[in-house]
This record gives C-alpha cells, sequence and structure tokens, in this order.
C-alpha cells in the first residue's frame, strides 16, 4: 500500500476530530515500511468507521 492510497482510505473522515493527527500517524507509518503503513491504515480506517456509528446510530438505539 502507497500513502496516497492510505489517504484515500481515511479521506471520508475529514470532518472527524483528530484527522490531522490520524494523517501524521499514517505519514510516519510510511516512513517504517509497508506493512506498518497497511496495518496503520485499516486500524484508523476502523477506528474511525467506530466512532462514527456510535455517533449517528449509537444515539438512535438508546431510545428504543
Amino acid at each position: 500500500m502507497t500513502l496516497e492510497k492510505a489517504l484515500e482510505m481515511v479521506a471520508p473522515f475529514k470532518a472527524h476530530p483528530h484527522y490531522t493527527a490520524a494523517v501524521w500517524q499514517l505519514e510516519k507509518a510510511a516512513l517504517k515500511g509497508k506493512r506498518e503503513l497497511n496495518r496503520a491504515a485499516y486500524r484508523i480506517r476502523d477506528a474511525y468507521s467506530a466512532y462514527d456509528y456510535a455517533v449517528n446510530y449509537g444515539k438512535r438505539d438508546e431510545g428504543a
């Protein structure tokens, strides 16, 4: 995976908090190699997906 593809993976989450820190982490992981970049990209994407779910859909489940 390249840094460009990793940034594309997290691009939909630009409006989320700490996006610049996530980009910084990806850039740092890219210096360590492809495997570390791949792990970081998927870890960050999964974390933002979980955050997005909790913010958007978690509130809906509370009223049920």
